[in-house]
């Protein structure tokens, strides 16, 4: 059902039954604002929303626990349904201390006669019910008409600025509150239009607590007016201008606070500011305040040698971080992924290679940041163990090294997918699991109906296929990476090599550029990871770029200094030069001019979407540029 436009502004107050809920209710709804009164009990909230508007056109009642999220959501829904619009949320519903954290009463208590679990409903309440409340806020008020935009107040006490210990809870809960407010402020405005600021309320005669007229004098109660006035600063401001602040109510004053200093000066100032890096990869966009730290110091710890000077107590916060299992991680795209992940904060690096001894793997571990372990494709059983107590697992099988043993093109696929279906069962059988990733490619033989092969590509897909048939639970938490053309064959790989560019395909046939594999590999899995549940199912491409070979060749000839042609080869031609691996480019190439395998669809997850900084991805001209830096195109 389309909402009914309105021009009045729409609030949503929770709390909005009774105190200071139901006090502001009434003033807005006396000033033409269309208001919804949320709360727990109907048979309170039902009348004192008809009260101030029995057709209910202008005033609603909606039943709500604010701790829990799906309710908080519909409420959310229902008035968008109603007036669609949103332009305020008071987030005024909380209460004190449900019981005793001191615990006196159990001081008698045998020593195994632990206390019974607390009741939290007041941080449950006040503070996540915020927490929420801003989600959800933000989420409606991006759709307002015609400017997105709109304010958020919340109610807390001064008590979380001066600690009262009476209620040593409630005093955190408010703490936090003002925090949050003053964390979200320069966001929310900046991106959103959302100004976010709080009241915090000295003693009010509220249903809070009991007896509030015989435990205080009358000058040091806050007067209803004081109340409104203090709202009213926030939401008579047309500008939307304010955010961030914080303002006591006492008596019939108004006190501003600001940000306390920092003491330690300059020492902290990295500490508060934003470092985009980290924003990016845990939010999935740059916060672009001006303020923000665009990248890593000059001289920071890591580049000058010096982090293990500062690792005192890391052993304490172990428990924080999640490990993640990177099979091939002496490869291509493996140790692409090593190489971001374990430089990300909050992520432990486990290398899972066939061989622990080899060189590769032991520069691994020397580099001290890695775990490395054994584990064998063909071996179920030792992938099981070696993913054990991981939160992430990046998996990828090796088609080419069994078409270079030997093996036909199909035989080599049969053990891809056996391999695929290996890894896949260990990581089902993972019970830490959160997020599993799968390295894999579009099937020529599934598009065209078998018309077309290309068995490396196909027996992959195949994995993707009964992933989701036979391992329905991981296939539920399982991102599909699509890699393109590796910039680095054109030093590495010998059909793929420059002098004359002999191709099997048409040099103005473009192909997706995965870009270098030492990085970009890590940089979309450190997002997809990030991204989270929203990855979950989808695919992505790992690549920026879609590039013709002459384009390629041109771009090499550029930056080497020494002449490339590209001469367009029949299958059968090629097949001569270069076997059966010859043959299976081919067929990709055929693949690649009959249709673009990587077209996004409904089922991908786009860069911008996984939060992917372009700046940060290495192209292929930036690969090229440092492979010829490094002599390999001497």
């Amino acid at each position: 059902m389309e909402p009914v436009q309105n021009e009045a502004k729409v609030a949503i107050i929770t709390g909005g039954t009774s105190g200071i809920g139901l006090l502001l209710a009434r003033h807005l709804h006396a000033k033409g604002w269309r208001v919804a009164l949320v709360g727990r009990r109907a048979d309170v909230g039902v009348p004192q929303a008809s009260s101030l508007d029995p057709s209910g056109e202008t005033a609603t009642f909606e039943q709500c626990d604010v701790a829990s999220y799906s309710a908080q959501a519909a409420v959310f829904k229902n008035v968008w349904t109603k007036w669609a619009r949103l332009d305020l949320l008071i987030a005024n519903a909380g209460g004190v201390d449900g019981g005793s954290w001191y615990n006196y009463r159990g001081r008698g208590a045998a020593v195994d006669d632990v206390p019974p679990e607390p009741d939290t409903t007041c941080t449950d309440v006040h503070l996540k019910g915020l927490m929420y409340g801003t989600l959800l806020a933000t989420h409606f008020m991006r759709h307002n008409q015609p400017s997105p935009g709109g304010k958020i107040i919340a109610t807390t006490s001064i008590i979380g600025v001066h600690p009262c210990p009476t209620f040593p809870e409630y005093g955190a809960v408010e703490a936090g509150l003002n925090h949050w407010v003053r964390v979200n402020a320069p966001l929310l405005k900046h991106k959103e239009n959302i100004t976010i600021n709080a009241v915090m309320m000295g003693p009010a005669i509220t249903p809070v607590m009991p007896g509030f007229g015989k435990a205080f004098l009358p000058e040091e109660l806050v007067l209803p007016a004081t109340i409104l006035r203090a709202y009213d600063t926030f939401i008579n401001d047309d500008d939307n201008k304010r955010t961030g602040e914080t303002v006591e109510t006492a008596g019939d004053q108004l006190f501003w606070y600001d940000v306390p200093e920092r003491k330690a000066g300059e020492l902290d100032v990295r500490a508060m500011a934003v470092y985009e890096p980290w924003f990016a990869m845990i939010h999935g966009e740059k916060s672009g305040l001006e303020d923000a730290l665009q990248e890593a110091p000059k001289g920071n710890a890591e580049d000058t040698g010096r982090v293990k000077e500062f690792e005192v107590g890391i052993c304490f916060i172990m428990s924080n971080v999640k490990i993640i299992a990177i099979t091939g991680a002496t490869g291509a795209q493996g140790g692409g992924v090593v190489n971001v992940m374990k430089k990300t904060p909050g992520w432990k690096v486990r290398a899972v290679t066939r061989n622990p001894e080899s060189e590769a793997a032991k520069q691994l571990a020397a580099d001290g940041s890695v775990e490395v372990v054994r584990a064998d494709w063909n071996d179920e059983a030792s992938l099981v163990k070696a993913f054990e107590g991981v939160a992430a697992v990046f998996a990828v099988s090796n088609w080419w090294e069994s078409l270079f043993s030997g093996k036909s093109q199909w035989e080599s696929g049969d053990i891809e997918e056996s391999h695929g279906m290996n890894l896949a069962r260990a990581a089902a059988k993972t019970p830490t699991l959160e997020h599993y990733l799968w390295s894999t490619q579009p099937s020529s033989k599934r598009q065209f109906s078998g018309k077309l092969e290309t068995p490396h590509m196909d027996y992959k897909a195949n994995v993707d296929a009964r992933i989701k048939a036979e391992l329905p639970e991981l296939a539920r938490k399982t991102t599909y990476l699509y890699f393109g053309y590796y910039p680095q064959n054109m030093a590495y790989f010998p059909l793929l090599k420059p002098f004359e560019y002999i191709l099997a395909t048409d040099p103005q046939a473009k192909i997706l550029l995965a870009g270098d594999m030492t990085v970009n590999p890590g940089i979309w899995v450190r997002q997809v990871l990030a991204t989270g549940s929203a990855a979950f199912g989808k695919y992505a491409r790992v690549a920026l770029e879609r590039w013709s070979f002459q384009e390629m060749m041109d771009k090499w000839s550029e930056i080497t200094g020494k002449r490339g042609v590209v001469i367009q080869v029949s299958e059968e031609v090629w097949a001569k030069f270069w076997g059966t691996a010859g043959t299976e480019l081919a067929w990709q190439f055929k693949f690649g001019e009959l249709c673009d395998p990587w077209a996004p669809t409904d089922e991908f997850i786009s860069p911008e979407e996984l939060g992917i900084d372009a700046s940060e991805v290495v192209g292929f001209e930036g690969t090229i540029r440092g492979l010829a830096r490094s002599g390999m195109f001497d």
